[in-house]
């Protein structure tokens, strides 16, 4: 996520260091952008604080496609995190968009501000959480991480995020742009429809995060826990125990090669699962619990090696990012990130007294209180918080996609955001998992895509 604007005028200039490959030997040949044909790699040059338009400048690495004529204007792809880079994901999303879409819209993307390789590292933090939702922080690690940022941690917000989107949609010459976001892209893609409605054609929300009310605790989250595992487990004969129970009983007695089990390892590692590329099934992992229940821990210490977070690099998925626009965006029991952190742990430990622990059923109080969102913010330093439109119901036309074992984002947010938005389909795949439209086995979600913007 890296913006760039220039003191005068928005710029869109050649940047091939930033995102293509290396010059052919033919010097009248234009170099890969992206790695892809047909693309073209430029940098978005745009204010690191929007209100200071001549102040410092971030760069942001766009890749669009060379169709400058598609008849249906910019289809703009926003990936997830937040701290995912899009550009780098471009061959892989233009694999799975119908051939239809790829004709009629310029697709575009770009590396939002603080992602990719110029983006923000954070090397302790990273170590520690790499790309989890749900790891607990270290204390040092992200006391670290935001003195690392200094001043400019104020900065990573979705809405400055969107404010470079409709930098972009200017640059791009397009008076109204389609937005097709995952996972935290929905929500992007979402704040950008309620503050700039005029210049949205169209938006498909996937994996959707709601655009308000977004619980750090996460109690939906593990609702759906039980409910995916509850349904693997009516799907597997071998199944002869409640698997629900089996991942309660881990939580709270469970061990490790020694060391006490948590909660948050526990749904990382499921989470993980939820995409579908992995296993949105939840195939054997209820005797993976069951056996581990037993004492035979083999195969969840495997689970928990194979689906982790831990590992990613910042390229791929800034932790520092994440929570710094985590810390931003949400609202917390102390309120927000511009709260005086002396003031925050009464809040939060009064706030925790009150959770019901029949509603985080197979997790605990304690997976609520330690993962990374809660933790991580609770010591972040003072920072401005996120300002949001004050209308907050979509109008755009929106189609929203959702898979019904989707671990990351239950399929309550999907619905919730269907009843508030004033034009939207929900369309929810049984059995998919976290981004339908990637789904390998399961194309209803590019069908879908297709009937919506092409018919």
């Amino acid at each position: 996520m890296r913006l760039v604007r220039s003191s005068i005028a928005l710029l869109l200039v050649w940047s091939a260091a930033a995102c293509s490959g290396p010059a052919p030997d033919n010097t009248d040949e234009k170099p890969l952008c992206a790695g892809t044909p047909a693309f073209t790699c430029t940098t978005l040059r745009v204010p690191l604080n929007h209100q200071q338009p001549d102040g410092s400048t971030l760069d942001l690495a766009v890749a669009a496609a060379d169709n400058v004529d598609a008849p249906r204007g910019v289809l703009l792809m926003l990936t997830g995190g937040p701290g995912q880079p899009g550009v780098p994901l471009l061959q892989r999303i233009r694999s799975y968009l119908d051939p239809a879409v790829l004709r009629e819209y310029r697709l575009v993307m770009f590396n939002q501000r603080g992602t990719g390789s110029a983006g923000i590292d954070c090397r302790e933090l990273q170590l520690a959480v790499g790309g989890s939702d749900f790891l607990t922080p270290p204390a040092d690690a992200v006391q670290a991480c935001a003195t690392k940022l200094g001043s400019s941690r104020d900065y990573y917000g979705t809405p400055d995020t969107v404010e470079d989107i409709e930098l972009l949609r200017q640059s791009l010459g397009q008076d109204q742009i389609t937005l097709n976001g995952t996972s935290y892209g929905s929500f992007t893609a979402a704040q950008y429809g309620l503050k700039y409605p005029d210049h949205v054609r169209s938006l498909v929300l996937d994996s959707v995060v709601p655009h308000k009310g977004f619980d750090p605790f996460g109690a939906d989250l593990m609702a759906a826990t039980r409910s995916t595992l509850t349904t693997a487990c009516r799907r597997d004969p071998a199944c002869t125990a409640d698997p629900v129970a089996d991942l309660a009983w881990l939580v709270q007695h469970g061990e490790l090669d020694g060391v006490p089990l948590n909660g948050t390892s526990m749904i990382e590692s499921l989470s993980i699962l939820s995409l579908n590329s992995v296993n949105p099934s939840l195939e054997g992992i209820p005797k993976v619990l069951h056996d581990a229940r037993n004492g035979d821990t083999a195969a969840l210490k495997e689970l928990f090696q194979q689906a982790s977070s831990r590992g990613i690099a910042f390229e791929e998925l800034s932790a520092g990012l994440h929570l710094a626009t985590l810390c931003s965006d949400l609202r917390f029991p102390w309120g927000t990130s511009a709260t005086a952190p002396e003031k925050r742990a009464a809040a939060l430990e009064t706030a925790v007294r009150g959770l019901d622990p029949a509603q985080l059923y197979p997790y605990d109080v304690p997976t609520a209180r330690n993962q990374l969102v809660v933790e991580g913010c609770l010591r972040w330093p003072a920072a401005r918080a996120s300002a949001y439109p004050a209308a907050q119901e979509l109008l755009p036309r929106t189609l929203i996609l959702h898979g019904s074992n989707d671990l990351f984002c239950p399929t309550s947010w999907a619905t919730w955001e269907r009843d508030h938005a004033r034009q939207a389909r929900l369309v929810v795949v049984p059995g998919s998992g976290h981004g339908v439209q990637g789904n390998p086995s399961d194309l209803t979600g590019r069908k879908e895509v297709r009937a919506f913007l092409v018919s």
